[in-house]
């Protein structure tokens, strides 16, 4: 699990910035490492997202939530499983299936995606954006990510060149990303498009939450009904979300906040879609990164790769007649 620590800035520490001041106040740490942790929001101050150059001031309340182990290395390849949907000289397109980690971090120091690629492709260690820093050394070739309990497409840069046209698209919102969820009940409208301002929920830091835009990230999601569902046990919805940012756990987050969550999230649902999911016995949140489409380095098409549906999904969907 990660873990959370909070700082209060003292007179005697004002002045300094704030990347500076962690690695001195915490040297079991570098100062890459916060900076890349500030750069990911992992790292606030007053619960707003700021820039490593930021100047500390008395009273500041700094929150960290650490994702990595202390004193981290490089990680190592192991024999896991990968479904390989495409592959060239500088990508890799997989199909992750749920319960896999994607990189390693404190509680998950293997077993992950980044293990199984690193296993099945030595040279993708080299496909990192700092050698000096120790998140990024944990997270060769990643250019994005998918929940530990989503499975689906995630692409994968094999080299550094590769790495840098893939993440510049995914910054720029220029690669589509479609995810299919079911979840609890009926939407309101069977298509819409829900604006969020994201951030660390203000009392559980292990949450996400709607803070505001003067304190969250912006988040844009479309959605469409695919179709809906009505069973003895309970009424329940295939959607379709096309995201156009990529916060964290936004379309957990969204639908939560739209009154249908995801089945099977015990972090966002609500008692209903907790017991539906409990009647279902669903396993895990029933999420599912349905399609990308995204410029492949060096090619002026834009490409398309498709996951199946998982067995969890067809499971639920092929027998709701029975249900």
């Amino acid at each position: 699990m990660n873990k959370f620590k909070n700082i209060i800035i003292k007179s005697s520490e004002m002045g300094e910035r704030i990347d500076k001041f962690l690695s001195l106040k915490l040297p079991e740490y570098s100062r890459n490492y916060f900076v890349e942790s500030i750069k990911e929001s992992k790292i606030t101050i007053n619960n707003k997202s700021i820039k490593p150059s930021y100047i500390v001031k008395v009273g500041d309340s700094v929150e960290i939530e650490f994702v990595e182990a202390k004193r981290t290395t490089e990680a190592r390849g192991e024999n896991i499983d990968l479904n390989i949907i495409y592959e060239d000289k500088d990508v890799l397109v997989i199909n992750k299936q749920p319960g896999l980690v994607v990189h390693p971090s404190a509680g998950h120091s293997g077993g992950t995606l980044v293990n199984a690629i690193i296993n099945y492709f030595p040279a993708i260690t080299n496909a990192v954006y700092d050698k000096d820093s120790e998140i990024s050394k944990l997270r060769p070739g990643l250019v994005h990510r998918l929940d530990k309990d989503t499975s689906g497409v995630i692409i994968v840069a094999k080299n550094a060149r590769s790495m840098h046209s893939l993440s510049k698209q995914i910054q720029n919102h220029h690669a589509q990303k479609t995810y299919y969820a079911i979840c609890y009940g009926w939407p309101k409208n069977e298509s819409g498009q829900i604006v969020s301002h994201l951030g660390r929920h203000p009392k559980n830091r292990k949450k996400i939450a709607n803070i505001g835009a003067k304190n969250g990230k912006e988040a844009i999601s479309n959605y469409s009904l695919i179709k809906h569902y009505e069973t003895t046990l309970g009424k329940f919805s295939l959607i379709e979300f096309d995201i156009k940012t990529g916060r964290t756990h936004q379309i957990r987050v969204q639908a939560s906040d739209m009154g249908n969550p995801v089945l099977g999230d015990d972090f966002y649902g609500n008692k209903l879609s907790e017991t539906l999911s409990l009647k279902l016995n669903i396993k895990r949140q029933l999420l599912h990164a349905k399609a990308l489409e995204i410029k492949l380095p060096g090619k002026n098409n834009i490409s398309i790769f498709n996951a199946p549906l998982p067995q969890d999904f067809n499971r639920i969907l092929n027998n709701a007649t029975k249900l």
